[in-house]
């Protein structure tokens, strides 16, 4: 099974919403992305799991956790918080402000508030709404990674 299957979409009241003013992202309760088209709100969805599409980009701990979360007051900054266990795990995710209308920059902090977790960080863009992978997948010296899917660079 691949990786984006493991987030099947929740009930729409379960997702935050991230907006830069140029486009908009989805995140999911599993801290998964589950919508996002680029460059812009017009293009097509390079993650589109909440219609049963593919692409992903994912940060969630390993551990079986309960899940919440809140925006910041007065701000489109997302905190996903995870309860295992052993720990609280937040990420806080936002779109760059001001956007630019050519580029897309996710921000996504993770921190482990009592002590370490294990996470799994999944990036897997499929422009045309999952119909194009990536590829020409690369890192340099360094340890810049960059790929391209359809006509976008990442």
């Amino acid at each position: 099974m691949s990786d984006w299957q493991d987030f099947a979409p929740h009930v729409l009241r379960e997702y935050a919403l991230l907006a830069d003013g140029e486009r908009g992202a989805l995140c999911g309760p599993r801290g998964n992305i589950a919508w996002l088209c680029a460059p812009g709100w017009a293009d097509s969805a390079v993650v589109s799991t909440l219609i049963g599409g593919r692409g992903s980009y994912s940060v969630s701990p390993v551990e079986t956790c309960v899940w919440g979360g809140y925006y910041e007051p007065g701000t489109l900054i997302w905190r996903h918080r995870w309860v295992s266990p052993r720990t609280v795990v937040e990420c806080r995710d936002a779109l760059a402000y001001p956007a630019d209308p050519r580029r897309v920059v996710v921000l996504r902090r993770v921190e482990a508030v009592e002590r370490d977790i294990a996470v799994r960080v999944q990036l897997d863009l499929r422009d045309g709404f999952g119909g194009r992978s990536m590829r020409e997948l690369s890192r340099d010296e360094h340890g810049v990674w960059t790929a391209r899917t359809g006509d976008l660079r990442l």
